[in-house]
């Protein structure tokens, strides 16, 4: 049993866990006929589970998904998310008691959202919109948009991290990068997929919700464009294939071109609905566009645009680290779903 003020000895990585679940062990009961015990619900369901004796936290593991509850709380964290159960988890002589929506708010989520991905360590490109002398959109009250989606990709970096995947940035910090530049880094680590991530403006305040763009197709200008002559020649350069085969050249980039197009759909119709569920966006749905970063990165690529910084709702949102972390957890939960089909 912890005592009233045990939470200060805590681990510091612990404090915001606790402050969040704001909750106590209690005191053992006797056993009920009707109690749900953890360890037989989290067996049939092939959920990992622990306890730490000294803390009282609970880790629950399925493939890539991890939630975190606190004997004696009401709340279980599932990938950052808040979930309140109808009443406390709790221990008794026999183990640790939980109350019987813990089945289909916890084990039924882990299970269902649990994603193992195949040996493969993906590598994934983030790009920050704007930066340094360029703010992007700005709001009404002077939120900028370089600063929303900065803070937005490093918390997704962290998410994507944490789940084994290989990230990249395409800026560091508050700095300016070209456009060019941008599609370079793309082009030399040979990624998997390519994130840039925006927020978005209108002269219409009404205007709100999400956006996620994919490539349009190209004119035949924008297919010999100097920029993506540049970045085919540079991943040609990094694959083990005759570098004086025109030929083969050619159909290579075609196969890069048609997977690209089908991929970046895909997964741009996925996270736009996986965003707008987990912050009641709305859904503004896949648009085609032709961005300098679409049209000149090899592989699948999107932008995603997170809320409109025009709207004053939206611009208080987009203000509040809570919401960009659930901004973050909703992209890294589509992206690891996208690589694991």
């Amino acid at each position: 049993m912890l005592k009233k003020n045990s939470h200060k000895i805590l681990p510091v990585i612990l404090l915001p866990f606790f402050i969040l679940l704001a909750g106590c062990a209690t005191a053992p009961r006797p056993p009920s006929d009707e109690a749900l015990y953890l360890k037989e619900l989290a067996g049939r369901s092939r959920v990992q589970w622990q306890l730490d004796t000294v803390t009282q936290v609970i880790t629950l593991r399925r493939g890539s998904v991890t939630a975190r509850a606190l004997v004696g709380s009401d709340i279980v964290i599932i990938q950052g998310e808040r979930i309140q159960l109808s009443s406390p988890i709790e221990r008794d002589r026999d183990g640790i008691v939980v109350p019987p929506d813990f089945r289909t708010r916890v084990l039924a989520r882990l299970v269902k959202t649990a994603v193992v991905l195949p040996e493969k360590k993906y590598r994934i490109i983030l790009d920050a919109g704007h930066g340094g002398k360029d703010p992007g959109a700005v709001g009404r009250s002077g939120v900028r948009e370089k600063d929303v989606v900065w803070d937005i990709t490093k918390r997704l970096k962290r998410a994507l991290e944490n789940r084994g995947m290989s990230v990249s940035l395409t800026r560091k910090g508050d700095n300016f990068i070209s456009l060019e530049e941008r599609t370079e880094i793309a082009a030399r680590q040979q990624v998997d997929l390519f994130v840039s991530i925006h927020a978005n403006a209108c002269k219409s305040r009404s205007v709100d919700g999400v956006e996620v763009y994919t490539l349009r197709p190209l004119s035949w200008k924008e297919k010999k464009e100097e920029q993506k002559r540049k970045n085919y020649l540079t991943h040609f350069n990094q694959l083990s294939m005759r570098k004086d085969n025109k030929i083969l050249k050619k159909i290579v980039a075609e196969m890069m071109a048609r997977k690209k197009k089908a991929e970046s759909y895909i997964f741009a119709a996925a996270v736009a609905g996986k965003i707008c569920r987990a912050v009641k966006a709305d859904n503004r749905g896949v648009k085609e566009a032709g961005f300098f970063v679409l049209r000149n990165t090899l592989s699948p690529a999107v932008l995603i645009e997170v809320g409109f910084l025009s709207n004053s709702r939206e611009e208080r949102l987009l203000n509040d680290g809570g919401y960009r972390q659930k901004l973050a957890q909703a992209i890294s939960d589509s992206i690891m779903r996208h690589l694991s089909n």
